[in-house]
């Protein structure tokens, strides 16, 4: 949770000194015993931690709600791991360097992670959003990109009484390419199994593979000319005229900016040890920062509104600068009861702001491959 990332004795020394608000630095705790320790720690007490914050969340009502639901994202990516044989065999490998897959669901409207995976590259993104499922709350609604539909996923929302809208390729199956040559904007159709492999996926899913499914197309003109179809469970067309679902799913994009925050802001990659475990742990515990870090970030919006409310542009806090400022000073506030603490770092993330431009696009560029850099050494401090 302190953001190990320059050699793991370094660290050490400086997490004592914060812990014992000591003026110099000394070496408390060898590398070699913290990591001998690390091994009895389990990484799911930080997936525990984190369901104990959205908890708290929840109980305060600090969540937002589009037309009565919250709505959620399930996305995934990859993650490069350390040149170990045992990532290897446990997580699998790409192009010969160890791999893992990661998958979340995350609530569009305050950037919160309310589950999270890393698994190994065998388990599919579909295998991942059927494990999401268990934790969607009941007012919620999932947006998935168009590497998610599948009969199997549609019955298990209906089945589980959950909604979602997701994005369709538009030669999905024989009814959404009919639908696009009819030029209406939406339309309210029964979706079945028809393909063997869709009825196999539906009985592994634990689904009826017969079951008629009613479901809304709506057709989205982008501002290129082309057009893309949105499938959704939200049937009513009045309380959810066809008009609103672009702006809706455009809201996905939060997750994509997601794992950028944690692959490049709190540099997921650069993990803090080398052992299955480890890496299990780095991943829970940037997310629970992460989300530690947002929730604090969104307390303060309601305060920096109102204090640059004339000003042309919104602003908010910049997440790299309000992250940097729970380096060591976590410490503090986990472990003794520092409320003049909390003050202080909220005050200093309040200062810390970043413009919001909305609407604005640009082209996705292709970027050279990012440097791993050398493999077994670490940054200064």
């Amino acid at each position: 949770l302190n953001q190990p990332r320059t050699a793991l004795q370094t660290e050490l020394d400086q997490f004592y000194r914060v812990l014992n608000q000591a003026s110099t630095e000394t070496q408390m705790v060898t590398a070699q015993a913290f990591c001998k320790a690390r091994k009895k720690l389990n990484p799911e007490v930080f997936e525990s931690l984190n369901r104990l914050l959205q908890q708290q969340i929840d109980c305060f009502g600090l969540r937002q709600k589009w037309r009565g639901l919250r709505v959620l994202a399930v996305d995934g990516s990859t993650v490069h791991l350390p040149l170990e044989s045992t990532m290897a065999t446990f997580f699998g490998s790409h192009s010969g360097f160890p791999m893992a897959r990661l998958s979340t669901l995350y609530e569009v409207a305050d950037g919160q992670t309310l589950h999270s995976l890393i698994v190994p590259l065998t388990v599919g993104e579909r295998d991942c959003a059927h494990l999401h499922l268990e934790h969607l709350p009941a007012d919620s609604l999932t947006l998935f990109d168009r590497g998610y539909p599948g009969h199997w996923l549609f019955a298990l929302f209906a089945q589980q009484q959950r909604h979602f809208l997701m994005r369709l390729p538009c030669g999905y199956n024989a009814q959404v390419k009919a639908f696009l040559h009819s030029g209406q904007v939406e339309d309210t159709q029964l979706f079945v199994a028809n393909h063997p492999e869709a009825r196999l996926f539906c009985s592994e899913a634990g689904v009826d593979p017969a079951s008629q499914i009613e479901l809304r197309l709506i057709r989205v003109e982008l501002a290129n000319g082309e057009s893309e179809v949105l499938l959704t469970s939200l049937l009513d067309r009045e309380a959810f005229p066809a008009e609103v679902f672009a702006e809706l799913y455009h809201r996905r994009w939060g997750i994509e900016t997601d794992f950028r925050r944690l692959k490049q802001t709190l540099t997921l990659d650069n993990f803090s040890g080398r052992s299955v475990t480890a890496v299990k742990q780095d991943f829970h515990a940037a997310q629970l920062l992460k989300n530690l870090a947002l929730l604090m970030q969104h307390l303060l919006q309601p305060v920096i509104e109102q204090r640059h409310k004339g000003r042309k542009l919104r602003w908010k806090v910049n997440f790299t600068q309000g992250v940097s400022r729970l380096k060591n000073t976590l410490v503090e506030l986990l472990v003794r009861h520092c409320a003049q603490g909390l003050s202080n770092v909220l005050a200093l993330m309040a200062k810390s702001l970043s413009a919001v431009r909305s609407g604005r696009s640009f082209a996705r560029q292709r970027k050279r491959a990012a440097s791993r850099g050398c493999e077994g050494y670490k940054p200064t401090r």
